[in-house]
């Protein structure tokens, strides 16, 4: 079974309808149709695509907004002429750099990655334009090209989750754009990013609740951003290559999503999970929100912490020391991610012509009460 056949009807008309805005929006960017052309009726489009015509009215108004088509009354859907920005005219025009990102995420952790973009380009004379995407691919998209419209010399994209193609993203290489990606990258575009060790950091977190005891140990994330996430697949990765490593099977009931399905309440989904007869002893989040629910789901249920069930999280967000009890989660450097994607934006706009880089920060495990290693080290010293 193909992963659109798994789809509701709803999800599966918005992603045709999504696939049909970016289909039109990439052929017009990259000139495959040039300005004049007519596109098929709204009927012809909806037939072909096997969906609604209101879902085809939606694309096409979206393309509208961005000034790519026109529709005449009574004539019909035409290509308009796209902007045409050259990477050297956006420069000498405003020196600013774009930043599109993620609401999803917490907010403390972008203002440390816009702190650090800016420090970085206000030295050499750019200004920061930034946006959020709100998580939704058709807002980032309408971000990109409001900014593009704004004349922006390069830009730094925190990605929505589960995306492995961004044709907006696409578009900017196409114009010759520099585009620099943080947090996670897409799987179909080789592009500049900037991120953290993920796979170290899973491991270093399950191998620590590996060696204080613990043999049956979820991993759980969230579902806003799955195991198609680059940055959660790769955390996820680690957890794998710790298990194996100390022989422990992989059990894929214990990795699950915070709630499922996606539509029920979060604390509900990883309350169900914490009930169950075989609960794990560990649970490795995939971050500090998730963590969050974990703690407390559990106090709810009057299990104790960290005695009967350990918890990890990562990110290690300004809540975290300040939980009950103190989140044991792997620290990310957010202000660093945001200076080395800013200087390789930079790099890119003084000319540096190499292949796309991938650039990975190391991770710190900061080790609190939540997990359980004081009460083990205690043990260990009164053991007869």
């Amino acid at each position: 079974m193909t992963l659109i056949s798994k789809l509701s009807k709803k999800e599966r008309t918005k992603l045709l309808h999504t696939q049909l805005t970016n289909y039109y929006r990439e052929r017009i960017l990259d000139g495959r149709l040039t300005a004049g052309t007519r596109l098929p009726t709204d009927e012809e489009l909806a037939n072909e695509y096997q969906i609604s015509r209101d879902a085809v009215r939606q694309a096409l108004s979206l393309l509208v907004t961005e000034g790519l088509i026109e529709r005449v009354q009574g004539r019909g859907t035409f290509v308009c002429q796209p902007p045409t920005n050259t990477n050297s005219q956006q420069v000498a025009a405003q020196k600013q750099i774009g930043l599109v990102l993620n609401r999803t995420s917490s907010t403390l952790p972008n203002m440390d990655i816009l702190i650090g973009v800016e420090q970085v380009v206000k030295l050499q004379g750019y200004s920061v334009s930034f946006t959020y995407s709100d998580g939704n691919q058709e807002q980032q998209a309408r971000d990109i090209a409001r900014l593009r419209a704004n004349h922006m010399a390069g830009l730094i994209v925190y990605p929505v989750g589960e995306a492995s193609y961004d044709a907006s993203i696409a578009q900017l290489q196409a114009a010759r754009i520099p585009v620099v990606l943080i947090d996670r990258y897409l799987t179909e575009l080789e592009t500049d990013y900037v991120g953290i060790d993920n796979v170290g950091g899973g491991y270093r977190a399950t191998e620590h609740l590996l060696i204080l005891g613990h043999r049956r140990i979820g991993f759980m994330y969230s579902y806003h951003e799955s195991l198609r996430t680059t940055s959660v697949y790769e955390r996820w990765q680690g957890y794998c290559k710790a298990l194996q490593k100390y022989g422990i099977p992989y059990d894929e009931t214990l990795v699950v999503p915070d709630c499922n399905p996606p539509q029920s309440n979060q604390q509900e989904g990883i309350t169900a999970f914490l009930q169950r007869s075989d609960r794990p002893s560990a649970i490795f989040a995939v971050n500090d929100y998730v963590a969050l629910g974990i703690l407390q789901a559990a106090h709810a249920l009057h299990i104790p912490l960290p005695e009967s069930l350990a918890v990890v999280g990562f990110d290690d967000n300004s809540f975290a020391a300040h939980l009950t009890p103190p989140l044991t989660t792997v620290a990310q450097p957010f202000m660093d991610i945001g200076m080395r994607a800013a200087t390789l934006l930079l790099s890119r706009l003084e000319g540096l012509d190499s292949p796309p880089k991938h650039i990975e920060l190391p991770t710190n495990l900061i080790i609190r009460e939540s997990c359980g290693a004081q009460q083990h080290i205690k043990r260990t010293l009164h053991a007869p």
